[in-house]
């Protein structure tokens, strides 16, 4: 999984810092996930045969995999590791957003720290971290009255994830109240915008042509009982860019909190 990285300015916790961390750590995750479908899309039937008997003995040659077999595990493989990275990252990213809140918090504008006040935040973080996904999310909305956009989506994810390490049969028990399972993915597309023509003056007109403009929009995968949970490539990567929108979401929410808190950036 990809890991953020560490911050250049030792021991210290910002906004900022976490901001940079864990969307590095999601571009790390989309390009590994982008350059590992790559390679299955062009990976070599011989050159698979080749390595699978470079050593010349295989554990269990009866199980060996033909190439094609191969391909559909490797890709399945992909997506529940990817879905399992982006909820690791979610849970990590909610950890660090949770200990900064509780810093303002406690200290307030005051940076100095007292062996009761360390005693006191150690102690409420550690409960956080121990906590399930649902709960910390309930934890930030109760304590610190922070409130997910895309709360809803990481929850699909973590139910999408149960349903393939299970086989990938849709059951009643990973449906919503609503009777399915819907995953929900961002992408940039291109869209109609309103039909403009510029003018030798600058002014623009009605021309009926449509201008084209880009902009993240959404789809979604809706699964009901009984399905396969099975996603595209594009699909697949639209998960990445799902768990960075809900970042943004969340880094602005909880600005939002320390200016309160503070009068100033968290």
């Amino acid at each position: 999984m990809s890991q953020p990285e560490s911050d250049s300015e030792e021991n210290v916790i910002s906004l900022q810092n976490i901001n940079r961390n864990f969307l590095t750590a999601l571009q790390r995750q989309h390009d590994m996930l982008a350059f590992t479908l790559s390679g299955i899309r062009s990976a070599d039937p011989k050159a698979y045969e080749y390595f699978s008997n470079v050593s010349r003995v295989m554990p269990a040659p009866s199980v060996h995999l033909p190439h094609d077999q191969m391909v559909a595990y490797s890709r399945g493989l992909l997506l529940r590791t990817s879905m399992n990275d982006l909820l690791a990252l979610s849970s990590e990213c909610l950890n660090q957003c949770h200990l900064l809140c509780l810093l303002i918090k406690t200290r307030g504008r005051n940076t100095a720290s007292t062996p009761d006040n360390d005693r006191v935040v150690g102690e409420k973080h550690a409960e956080f971290a121990r906590m399930n996904l649902q709960d910390k999310f309930n934890a930030m909305e109760e304590t610190f009255d922070i409130i997910s956009d895309l709360e809803d989506s990481v929850f699909s994810i973590a139910a999408a994830l149960r349903v393939l390490v299970r086989g990938g049969l849709v059951t009643n028990d990973d449906i919503s109240p609503d009777g399915s399972l819907t995953l929900e993915f961002k992408a940039m597309k291109e869209i109609d915008g309103p039909p403009v023509e510029p003018s030798a003056s600058g002014v623009t007109k009605n021309s009926g042509v449509p201008a084209k403009t880009t902009k993240l929009a959404d789809s979604y995968r809706t699964f009901k009982p009984g399905e396969v949970l099975e996603l595209t490539d594009e699909e697949l990567l639209g998960l990445n860019i799902t768990v960075a929108k809900f970042f943004d979401g969340l880094f602005r929410s909880i600005d939002a909190y320390g200016r309160e808190q503070l009068g100033g950036k968290a």
